[in-house]
């Protein structure tokens, strides 16, 4: 009964996403892979920053302004909540890929994009309900940030700070073992 009530509800799902911020992030970051591309050029800085911007309107799709409206029915808020996301991570995801074959060097997105949105999700399920997306859409940003500012020093806080990038797998299976202690809350 869930999975129908679910599969239902994806196209009113996907009308009620606010895409205007995904869809600019994306044409945007594709633009500067594109330039970066161009100029042969560098793209450490430029795949951070975007895989910050994208996780963070991913994070941001995980917000149902409808909640209260749709409690009664037999879905979960939590379910309700991660067809949202998948929905985006439609869009962002495939992105992520054309940014990472377009910019030069063999840099990969998808990983530490997968690592920064697990992370800002899994930070959501702990917040309080009224601020629970806003705050966790600014985890990816502020650790793509700290891993440009002290990312480069050695020792534990220079790890910490890049961990997303080098070993986002393991950030992922941590993010996910939160969100699923938290997925009830």
């Amino acid at each position: 009964m869930r999975a129908a009530t679910l599969h239902q509800a994806v196209r009113p799902t996907a009308r009620a996403i606010a895409w205007t911020p995904v869809l600019g992030l994306a044409v945007g970051l594709l633009a500067v892979a594109g330039l970066f591309r161009l100029g042969d050029e560098s793209s450490d800085a430029v795949l951070g920053m975007g895989a910050g911007a994208l996780s963070a309107a991913l994070v941001l799709s995980w917000r149902d302004a409808a909640a209260g409206l749709l409690a009664p029915v037999p879905v979960s808020r939590f379910a309700r909540r991660l067809l949202r996301l998948g929905l985006v991570a439609l869009v962002a995801v495939p992105v992520g890929l054309l940014v990472a074959t377009v910019l030069p060097g063999d840099d990969r997105m998808v990983a530490p994009l997968l690592a920064l949105t697990g992370t800002g999700v899994a930070v959501a399920t702990w917040l309080p309900v009224d601020r629970d997306v806003t705050l966790a859409a600014a985890v990816p940003l502020v650790w793509v940030c700290l891993a440009e500012m002290v990312g480069g020093l050695t020792g534990p806080v220079g790890d910490a700070a890049t961990l997303w990038r080098t070993d986002p797998w393991p950030v992922l299976a941590l993010a996910l073992v939160v969100l699923v202690a938290g997925r009830r809350r």
